[in-house]
């Protein structure tokens, strides 16, 4: 079996576990949400990605082994025709992550909930690789935005 299965496999059986761990809090209503909608959401978002990988995983393998789909090209030949060349990844990538995580918690009393989390996200996205600024930008402003609607505004939960 090949990775990509594997790692779809594992994937869901976690999500399934977490589903069966979020079984001990009340979901309540939508309207007046309890601790057990967000984490059931998330489970149910995992398990949908995962069998959507174990599904795709078997398409990409028939398709290559019928000649429909080419073989992609290799690292230098998708660079050099995207004119985009990207620096390997930095083996420092985990530990500045670690550290980005860091001041994050540190400013975050300061700075306010939106300012840390856009420099966090924007941060973030750059040490993994996403080129150019604008994609990071709207990356952050996106995932601030959707993470202050959802928690201070639908769960009516304190985010500083």
């Amino acid at each position: 079996m090949r990775r990509d299965r594997w790692t779809a496999l594992g994937l869901a059986a976690f999500a399934v576990a977490y589903l069966a761990a979020d079984r001990r809090y009340p979901l309540e209503t939508l309207a007046t949400p309890g601790p057990g909608l967000f984490p059931l959401i998330a489970g149910l978002a995992l398990l949908a990605l995962a069998v959507w990988e174990l599904a795709t995983a078997g398409a990409r393998r028939a398709r290559k082994s019928t000649g429909l789909v080419p073989e992609p090209p290799s690292g230098e030949a998708r660079q050099a025709a995207s004119g985009r060349v990207q620096a390997p990844a930095s083996p420092r990538g985990p530990l500045l992550m670690a550290a980005v995580l860091v001041v994050y918690v540190a400013v975050l009393p300061v700075v306010g909930f939106i300012v840390a989390s856009l420099a966090l996200v924007f941060v973030s996205a750059r040490l993994m690789g996403l080129a150019g600024w604008w994609a990071p930008a709207v990356l952050a402003l996106g995932i601030t935005v959707a993470s202050r609607v959802i928690f201070v505004s639908w769960l009516g939960v304190p985010l500083q």
